[in-house]
């Protein structure tokens, strides 16, 4: 495994992963995260996935209240699993020297970027996951054959997300909530190709 170096852990090692084993790992492409204490290792996204991470960054951007930030990918503690969504709109109080990783009560919304080496993870587990911890608003991105935005709200007392619909390449996806904001499907998948 050229790059990517064991963890330092007995491989007979029976006892649950932690964030602080997370911080112990040396540095790698990889993605390292810890679902129900066990270690989940996803390859790097690719240039197109960044590129359309990008660009709805700079959407939620734009239509964020001050109140509110958007970062990403982050830590979320969801102990025992931590995960570490693409985006996440944050509490902007909450974004602060010292804070190595987010809780799922400072956040209104977390995106998953769907990427070849992490589609069960990001339409299955990690939804489950967020609905879960009470992460009101959960947004998977597609990105082939062409992008489009699925998103979820997660209704009082469920546990489960309600999916809100999907929005291709030539809608516009509009939402009061958790925010108000108008996303252009073409905006995302057009933001990294040439003019």
């Amino acid at each position: 495994m050229d790059g990517v170096a064991a963890a330092e852990r007995p491989l007979d090692s029976v006892e649950p992963w932690t964030f602080e084993d997370l911080r112990s790992l040396p540095e790698s492409l990889w993605r390292y995260e810890i679902v129900d204490g066990a270690l989940l290792m996803t390859p790097p996204a690719g240039i197109w996935h960044e590129g359309v991470s990008d660009a709805l960054r700079a959407t939620l951007h734009s239509w964020l209240p001050t109140t509110l930030r958007v970062v990403g990918p982050v830590g979320v503690d969801l102990h025992p699993t931590y995960l570490i969504p693409d985006l996440v709109v944050i509490d902007g109080d909450a974004v602060r020297p010292g804070r190595d990783r987010a809780e799922p009560s400072e956040l209104s919304l977390v995106v998953e970027v769907v990427s070849p080496g992490s589609q069960s993870t990001d339409r299955i587990l990690k939804p489950a996951k967020y609905a879960a911890a009470g992460i009101p608003h959960f947004w998977r991105i597609e990105t082939r054959p062409h992008t489009t935005l699925t998103a979820y709200r997660l209704p009082g007392g469920a546990s489960t997300y309600t999916e809100l619909g999907t929005w291709k390449v030539g809608d516009v996806a509009r939402f009061t909530e958790p925010f108000a904001i108008e996303v252009p499907i073409a905006d995302l998948e057009n933001a990294h190709q040439p003019g």
